[in-house]
């Protein structure tokens, strides 16, 4: 549910403390799923309280007492999720939520979940879920897999659940994963075990993740692998990702999702590993991913990096990849940037992404403004272009 591919905020860490705090295992619930399929929204949530289940007075008897054990029913009563969401101070908000969800018993999951759903912020949509879900694959991983097996859309419950599973017995879930017959179950199923097995030994997760074949649909097993690794040792995954022959085939190859994941942490760090690529291309298509991601966090502390760079084939790189990466809020910064690259060729190019990008914003002024920056008119495409940009 996450392509998760974002950052999460603090106060969703804050939340995992009072999780842990709490007793509960909470620890993998917010690291993945930036690329999954989430259920689709529905009805507003209704404002009534989601876990009221009093105790219901029973008739005395002299029967004998029964010797079999049931759930105790809920003594809890939460506030309504309404009530919790338009609580505008995060941390009291957090413990509401986290209060919320540890009051409830596993009859009331499956219900609140779906209630979950209708949350219309995507951010405690998120969040709530989260919890939930991990609060079920604690408690009752079987209920919550069957639940995701005859729920269209709650699929990607089954990784939660196939990590966990993972981490008692691994050959047990991979085995297990392997037989479900549903393609997207399977494949969300084997996402959990082998994310489980990433945590420890990614290269082993990684040729687990390329023996399994292509889920059509779903992004590629291998590529989860790649992004996973990329946050525990992102110099080791971009290595591999060079030397399995896909570091250049584009934005989805491994490399680039390395790329991207280890510029999310530490922007120069990746940057300057690119810069050190030998393959031209293979640095070009890696730095434009890195400053993708750099220039929309701290556009300033990009600016700043490829400044410092010397003149040459890098720097040329760095600055068509800033420059377009401007396009969109300042064009007449990306095309000034576009100026400084010293090689025709790819200055040429970078003006003609540049040109591309602001005539597809802004078909109507965006050829007089391209004009009036000096552009070269056979680089700028005319009104009315919508292909690739």
């Amino acid at each position: 549910m996450w392509e998760m591919a974002a950052k999460i905020n603090p106060w969703y860490v804050l939340i995992l403390g009072i999780a842990v705090a709490g007793g509960a295992v909470l620890d993998r619930a917010f690291n993945r799923h930036s690329n999954s399929s989430a259920a689709q929204p529905v009805d507003p949530v209704a404002s009534q309280s989601v876990a009221v289940k009093e105790p219901v007075p029973e008739a005395q008897t002299k029967s004998a007492p029964a010797t079999t054990k049931s759930e105790p029913p809920s003594t809890f009563r939460a506030k309504s999720l309404n009530t919790i969401l338009a609580e505008r101070d995060p941390r009291q908000r957090a413990k509401d939520l986290q209060a919320l969800i540890s009051g409830l018993n596993r009859s009331d999951f499956a219900d609140v979940l779906k209630r979950v759903q209708r949350i219309p912020g995507s951010n405690e949509r998120e969040l709530a879920s989260r919890l939930l879900i991990a609060r079920w694959v604690q408690d009752d991983p079987e209920a919550a897999l069957n639940f995701a097996n005859s729920n269209h859309g709650y699929e990607y419950m089954a990784d939660d659940v196939f990590e966990s599973l993972a981490s008692v017995d691994l050959q047990s879930a991979l085995d297990r994963a392997k037989a479900i017959p549903e393609s997207n179950l399977r494949y969300m199923a084997l996402r959990g075990v082998l994310s489980f097995m990433a945590e420890s030994d990614p290269a082993a997760a990684l040729t687990m993740a390329q023996s399994l074949g292509d889920f059509p649909g779903n992004e590629s097993l291998s590529s989860v692998i790649y992004r996973q690794w990329a946050t525990i040792d992102p110099q080791a995954a971009a290595l591999q990702a060079m030397q399995s022959g896909m570091g250049g085939t584009g934005w989805q190859s491994p490399l680039a999702q390395v790329a991207r994941t280890w510029a999310a942490d530490d922007p120069m760090s990746a940057a300057n590993w690119a810069i050190g690529l030998t393959d031209p291309q293979a640095e070009a298509r890696t730095i434009s991913q890195v400053m993708r991601e750099w220039a929309r966090d701290d556009l300033n502390a990009a600016i700043n990096w490829v400044s410092s760079l010397p003149p040459g084939n890098s720097y040329d790189a760095a600055a068509a990849a800033l420059a377009f990466s401007m396009a969109a809020t300042n064009p007449q910064d990306a095309i000034a940037w576009a100026d400084n690259i010293a090689d025709p060729t790819a200055r040429s190019n970078a003006l003609q992404r540049i040109s591309r990008e602001v005539m597809w914003r802004n078909p109507t002024n965006g050829l007089a403004m391209l004009q009036a920056a000096g552009v070269p008119a056979n680089l700028i495409p005319p009104p009315g272009w919508r292909g690739r940009r």
